[in-house]
């Protein structure tokens, strides 16, 4: 069960570079993401925020363990994705988290040593 996140988010492709940004994330990134599925994560979901002002637009969450998405972040396949990304996308970044079940794991652990 996963317990652990990779939040990968971007505010817009860069100016003019609309077709070429959503185009890669449809094809190679997400088909170099579903290599990645049922070993470096367990799900990914894609989502896509409706206008409100801010820089957050678009991100792919991974779930999985941490050990699993550190060792994914660390792979040169992922840095390659990541830096093409960036290139497309501004604002782009990768951020490691919990999800529900990680943090209730967290919370119990920190009961024990009270």
């Amino acid at each position: 069960m996963a317990t652990a996140i990779l939040f990968i988010g971007w505010n817009r492709p860069h100016a003019g570079m609309e077709e070429k940004a959503y185009g890669f994330l449809k094809t190679e990134g997400m088909a170099f993401l579903e290599t990645q599925k049922g070993k470096s994560f367990e799900r990914v979901e894609v989502l896509g925020l409706t206008p409100h002002g801010g820089d957050l637009n678009g991100a792919l969450i991974l779930f999985g363990e941490r050990a699993r998405l550190d060792e994914l972040r660390r792979t040169d396949e992922f840095e390659a994705f990541s830096m093409k990304m960036g290139g497309l996308f501004d604002r782009y970044g990768v951020i490691p988290g919990v999800n529900w079940d990680g943090i209730q794991a967290a919370m119990a652990r920190r009961n024990k040593g009270s």
